[in-house]
């Protein structure tokens, strides 16, 4: 493979996965952080709620009924879409992808005394690309037979 078609794939395939996990890593840990940040205010929030209802007669029952269930719906949301496990495998291919790219720089690891770098590199690229979607569909997969 020549520097020039080399050169072509890093600009139209890899730095396109590059930024797609790391937008994927990103959305999933903000949905992550979100929902449990949620869980934890709320499920605080009720004790105080009920106990100032109890000493000023307010409509704190109310928020409180309103509240309480929204909990078990953001967990299971949480849980469902999967953020945490997601936004640890797209970091993870998002890591290796970098990885292999200042190895191959380098000439290091697996590229020390190889013929073709750029050969090596696009296959390992292609490989983590291809395990990653593999694991995710395994993961979801394996969630689905388990909701049945």
């Amino acid at each position: 493979m020549n520097d020039s078609e080399f050169g072509d794939y890093i600009k139209e395939r890899y730095e396109k996965y590059l930024k797609y996990y790391d937008k994927g890593a990103k959305h999933n840990k903000f949905w992550n952080d979100a929902c449990s940040i949620y869980i934890l205010l709320i499920s605080v929030a009720i004790a105080p709620i009920l106990t100032i209802d109890l000493l000023f007669k307010g409509s704190g029952v109310v928020w409180a009924m309103v509240l309480s269930p929204t909990v078990a719906l953001v967990a299971g949301i949480k849980t469902h879409k999967q953020f945490y496990e997601n936004w640890l495998n797209y970091r993870r291919t998002w890591d290796n992808l970098q990885h292999e790219y200042y190895w191959k720089k380098a000439s290091a690891n697996v590229y020390k005394d190889v013929e073709d770098k750029n050969v090596l590199f696009v296959e390992r690229v292609e490989r983590l690309i291809a395990e990653e979607g593999s694991s995710w569909m395994a993961c979801h997969k394996d969630k689905e037979s388990k909701d049945s």
